[in-house]
């Protein structure tokens, strides 16, 4: 019979590294729960100009929960600086029929990435 271990996840080095390198999210359903609620409020009543500032609020908050070797992220981006992003994602993906949206998934989280740092080690941007 042939083994499996070594494939995907379940692998022998995978279940060590995550051993040696702990992840842990400390969020809690109700904080979520309204976080969810009052971005999505205020995202509709706007039709839709309040999502840049909806998405850096989720995005703070799941950062400020999720730690890393006990070190916490923070998320330095903020809805201001993700609108001309935001815009340019929305209006190439309704004038390309779409097609821009992986290319438009990716500049958001490239922006989203150099946003985030280790709350310790401070932002250098």
């Amino acid at each position: 019979m042939e083994s499996r271990e070594h494939d995907g996840f379940n692998n022998h080095y995978t279940r060590e590294y995550m051993n040696q390198h702990r992840f842990d999210f400390r969020g809690t359903g109700l904080s979520c729960l309204w976080l969810f609620l009052w971005t999505w409020v205020l995202t509709v009543i706007t039709f839709g100009l309040f999502f840049p500032w909806a998405y850096s609020a989720q995005q703070r908050w799941i950062s400020e929960h999720t730690f890393i070797e006990n070190r916490q992220l923070t998320f330095h981006g903020t809805g201001f600086g993700f609108f001309g992003n935001w815009l340019l994602i929305m209006v190439l993906t309704v004038i390309t029929l779409g097609l821009y949206m992986p290319w438009g998934f990716c500049r958001l989280k490239r922006w989203q990435t150099n946003n985030l740092s280790f709350a310790d080690e401070g932002y250098p941007g």
